[in-house]
């Protein structure tokens, strides 16, 4: 289980992905769903780690997430579990990638700067002491995107 994202929550997004549609019946699923989720939550807290405190978790408080990152973690996890394992006429299916795509240019505008985090109760999530504020030198997350794409 994640920081962001549930094995439960990517199940409900993906229907009948599991045996029996359940966490608790397929061990096999419910890993390369952790395993995806924890691909996702690692991508997510290497760019917004560079403008906010993390962890957002505090002791087992899960309330202290802003929702925007359960759903970039969950779209983002459900398109690593649908690329990886399903695959139609020899390329990978990509019914998911609209979502994904979306997800890491949202993603890509928190760690600009462009778009704020919020909590729960809607107020603005506090950056970092640390955060840079300077305009991102080198490649970005968007930049990076094309091999998403690459290979279709």
């Amino acid at each position: 289980m994640g920081n962001y994202a549930t094995t439960t929550s990517i199940s409900l997004l993906i229907p009948n992905f599991l045996k029996g549609d359940t966490t608790t019946v397929d061990d096999h699923g419910r890993a390369i769903f952790d395993a995806h989720i924890t691909r996702a939550e690692s991508l997510i807290n290497s760019v917004v780690s560079q403008r906010y405190s993390l962890p957002f978790i505090v002791g087992t408080t899960t309330t202290n997430v802003p929702p925007l990152l359960r759903t970039l973690a969950e779209d983002i996890a459900v398109y690593y579990t649908m690329r990886g394992t399903l695959t139609q006429d020899g390329k990978q299916k990509n019914q998911y990638l609209v979502d994904f795509e979306r997800s890491i240019s949202t993603l890509g505008d928190i760690g600009s700067g462009k778009l704020s985090l919020v909590d729960t109760s809607g107020a603005q999530v506090p950056l970092s002491v640390q955060a840079d504020l300077s305009p991102p030198q080198g490649p970005t997350l968007l930049s990076l995107q094309w091999t998403y794409r690459d290979w279709e």
